[in-house]
């Protein structure tokens, strides 16, 4: 359900983006949708370099809204304070 009603939102406020998607949209086609807004607008599409785990060399390029890109900021951030937080507490793996 919550998914339904987030794909409605992202639907609304950004037809082209998420019809598409930005990591199906070519190079061509997200500096078109880019060409509009603004670099730091909610919807406009940054692509990134992203190092694939446990490679030296491979990099792909990971194409998301600015929106997408904050979210997945904030989930990491809050993964890691969550870790601190048990570390301060101790870790305890639930027996006595």
């Amino acid at each position: 359900m919550l998914t339904v009603v987030l794909g409605l939102i992202l639907t609304a406020a950004s037809p082209a983006a998420a019809t598409a998607g930005p990591t199906k949209m070519t190079a061509g086609e997200i500096r078109a949708y880019n060409a509009s807004l603004s670099r730091d607008h909610p919807n406009y599409i940054r692509c990134e370099r992203v190092g694939e785990t446990g490679s030296l060399v491979r990099k792909r390029s990971v194409c998301r809204t600015n929106e997408e890109w904050s979210r997945v900021d904030d989930a990491g951030n809050r993964e890691a304070r969550e870790a601190t937080e048990g570390l301060q507490r101790g870790w305890s793996n639930g027996k006595g």
